[in-house]
């Protein structure tokens, strides 16, 4: 099958903020302490040149049993978000048919009360029972495609709990940088 999810995930101990300029695009770097500070984890959640996100977790009291359990939450996370996001170019591709259709129904209903004779009436029936038609179809095929990407956003925020991430001083948190950035796709979706 396709290829989702491609994580580089590195563990290490010692000084977060020391690995961070070789890793990762300041611009967009998301970094907390995790696990009430006794991890912190740091990413800018972009693909590197192999395709690769690659998230920075930096073990400071864990045990191996809660690391293994962080990092697999972390992993999850990004997964998620991946699979949150397969409907965004779906909503892209019907965005311009809703518009077409929010243009096109208040002309024929407009034409419908105004009554112009039975022929212009069926003319404009058969203007709507196609447009439903179309609409029908488009929604067919996407609402399963939507109500997983809610699910999937929906499980984004359940591990962003598990975390329990409190602010790196000087960085976005996770849940701030998905905040930016996947809320408004997920919108999207919603919307249409």
């Amino acid at each position: 099958g396709p290829l989702l999810v491609s994580v580089d995930l590195r563990i290490t101990t010692g000084e977060v903020t020391e690995q961070l300029g070789a890793l990762f695009d300041p611009s967009a770097l998301a970094m907390a302490n995790l696990e009430s500070g006794d991890a912190a984890a740091a990413t800018d959640f972009k693909a590197d040149a192999d395709g690769f996100v690659r998230i920075l977790l930096v073990n400071q009291r864990l045990t191996d049993h809660r690391l293994g359990a962080l990092a697999q939450r972390l992993l999850e996370l990004e997964t998620y978000r991946m699979l949150a996001l397969i409907a965004l170019p779906e909503a892209q591709r019907l965005e311009p048919f809703v518009r077409h259709i929010e243009q096109e129904l208040p002309d024929i209903t407009r034409g419908i009360m105004e009554g112009q004779g039975a022929g212009s009436n069926q003319q404009l029936l058969d203007r709507l029972i196609s447009l439903a038609a179309q609409l029908e179809a488009s929604a067919t095929s996407a609402l399963y495609r939507f109500g997983a990407s809610r699910a999937y956003h929906d499980i984004v925020r359940g591990r962003l709990e598990a975390i329990n991430e409190t602010p790196y001083p000087g960085y976005s948190t996770f849940s701030a940088f998905l905040s930016r950035r996947l809320s408004p796709a997920m919108r999207t979706c919603t919307t249409l």
